[in-house]
């Protein structure tokens, strides 16, 4: 025997979505018994938004000022580690560097001279010849000549230390993501030159609510994925100790693949409990336009019931009833 299928409440939602009053029957028998539906314990999860950085990034700059001679890299050029990318003028260092040497150069010779007086006192006062005071005036001038000889290798090491500012250097194995100057500008102490980000994994930087963040830890898989259909499991790298005093948020970053671009927008849910809810499998919900409903078996046979739906539930295999069903209703797949 065939039953015609009534579809259960709900006109009014046909109305707002302009659809039929028309129940479409489903052929159906009065023996069907359906899946009973349960009051079950899913795990919550809390949409956080985040964005993907790199591990480490520098913004390379100097500590003198100089025109820039040559720039050996340009954007998106992978770089190694110790490679010259910016080299600057140094025609100063170069005379600053000839003056130090001199400097070396004289004070080591009044040492030299220092000490040779030195011992002549210490002859001529072992003879009984000149007093001890013009003996500690030349040990005072040996002293004085050493100090001098320290200052001027403090002078020459500066002056070395001045001379690697003028070649750029990369600070890691990464990608030059910015550039800022051309051959021939001049260069300021502090002024940023070009940016290097890090190769290898990145990271991606959520801003958790304090009440989720509490329960992460380092490892946790938690599900990230990008507008243009990336996704990943990326396990929690870190967790911040503190929350920010504006946003209420803790700074969480988890391990994305090196292949995703950085600065890109991420969604990610982070898990954040469990309670009851009721869920049926994401195959059962029938589509009408805007409504959404399940097949319930009924005295009569089978009819549409249309639900209001709320979260999907683990890997989006079923999703969660929030209005609709009740515990010990019996669905059709």
């Amino acid at each position: 025997m065939r039953a015609s299928i009534a579809i259960l409440g709900a006109s009014a939602l046909l109305a707002s979505c302009g659809g039929s009053h028309e129940p479409q029957p489903i052929q159906a028998g009065n023996d069907v018994a359906g899946i009973p539906v349960l009051l079950e314990e899913i795990q919550v999860y809390v949409p956080v938004e985040g964005t993907v950085v790199a591990r480490n990034r520098a913004e390379i700059a100097t500590r003198m000022m100089a025109r820039v001679a040559a720039i050996d890299t340009d954007v998106g050029a992978h770089v190694r580690q110790g490679q010259v990318l910016v080299r600057l003028g140094a025609e100063d260092i170069a005379a600053n560097r000839a003056k130090a040497e001199a400097g070396v150069t004289a004070a080591q010779a009044g040492r030299d001279e220092a000490a040779r007086h030195l011992g002549r006192m210490d002859t001529l006062l072992a003879q009984d010849v000149v007093p001890k005071v013009q003996r500690d005036q030349a040990e005072l001038m040996m002293t004085q000549a050493e100090a001098q000889v320290a200052l001027a290798a403090a002078t020459r090491r500066e002056v070395e230390t001045a001379a690697t500012y003028a070649s750029i250097r990369a600070p890691f194995h990464g990608v030059v993501v910015a550039r800022y100057v051309d051959q021939g500008d001049l260069s300021a102490p502090g002024m940023p030159l070009l940016v290097v980000e890090e190769a290898g994994p990145r990271d991606g930087r959520l801003s958790v609510p304090v009440a989720a963040a509490e329960g992460l830890e380092p490892g946790m898989p938690i599900r990230v994925s990008t507008l243009d259909g990336r996704a990943a499991q990326a396990p929690v790298r870190t967790v911040a100790g503190g929350a920010d005093p504006m946003s209420r948020t803790v700074e969480v970053r988890v391990t994305l693949p090196a292949d995703w671009p950085t600065g890109v927008s991420v969604s990610a849910l982070v898990p954040a409990g469990t309670a009851r809810a009721i869920t049926v499998p994401a195959s059962a919900v029938v589509r009408r336009g805007q409504l959404t409903g399940v097949q319930v078996v009924t005295p009569d046979g089978v009819a549409i019931r249309w639900v209001r739906l709320g979260r999907a539930v683990g890997d989006g295999e079923r999703v969660e009833i929030l209005s609709g069903l009740s515990a010990g209703d019996r669905i059709i797949l």
